[in-house]
């Protein structure tokens, strides 16, 4: 009964030993923001990262810290090539809650969260209020192209259609035509994560019909 005791305990430690360590979970993601249609777009590619780091030591989850950030590679593009020229512009975002920061904003930049060992399962629990992390972003967008009508009287339209937390100023003259946007993006994590702990778990996701895509790397940073 003693042996039979021992050999139990070794087989929890090591069972224990294969999960206990600190972990980094990396989300790394790019939205294309755009104000248009199908056919006529234009507006920002930008980049962003998550990072949620968790300690579980004896097979139990221990503490657990965020973080998130805007990366500076943003980029701009249009479609059709050529048609649209677009920029990211300084403005200040005011939030539901009456506050007024200036752009790009970026709500949470740090935020705890718990979470549980579940089999050889980790499930995270960020701690963001609703709606969760989010950026906001002010971006302009012009043309001379006769086309420049229809993409002004569309593009509205298509973003309430898709749902989009987007606010346009619109302008149309002789010279050309002109938008500039608000846009609010939310941003992973989510409320709950559940992922297997795998050291050096990889895959990616696309969103949006395309417009968002992300990419999860799961490591195990140091032994516990």
């Amino acid at each position: 009964m003693f042996r039979l005791l021992i050999l139990l305990i070794v087989i929890m430690q090591s069972a224990h030993a294969e999960l206990d360590g600190r972990w980094l979970l990396t989300i790394s993601g790019s939205d294309r923001l755009e104000f248009g249609t199908e056919h006529l777009a234009g507006g920002l590619s930008i980049p962003w990262q998550s990072e949620l780091e968790f300690t579980i030591k004896d097979g139990v989850f221990q503490q657990g810290t965020g973080n998130a950030r805007l990366l500076a590679d943003i980029d701009t593009y249009s479609r059709p090539q050529d048609m649209f020229d677009c920029e990211q512009v300084q403005g200040i975002f005011a939030s539901n809650s009456g506050q007024s920061f200036s752009t790009p904003h970026l709500r949470y930049r740090a935020f705890p969260m718990l979470g549980q060992v579940v089999s050889d399962r980790v499930q995270l629990k960020p701690f963001l209020e609703y709606p969760g992390n989010y950026y906001a972003v002010l971006y302009e967008c012009s043309t001379d192209d006769s086309r420049g009508s229809f993409w002004l009287d569309r593009s509205p339209r298509i973003a309430r259609e898709l749902g989009k937390r987007q606010n346009a100023q619109l302008k149309a003259s002789e010279s050309g035509y002109s938008a500039h946007i608000k846009e609010v993006k939310t941003i992973p994590p989510g409320p709950d994560i559940d992922l297997p702990l795998i050291d050096g778990l990889q895959f990616s996701l696309e969103q949006d019909y395309g417009l968002r895509t992300l990419n999860y790397t799961l490591q195990r940073i140091a032994d516990e």
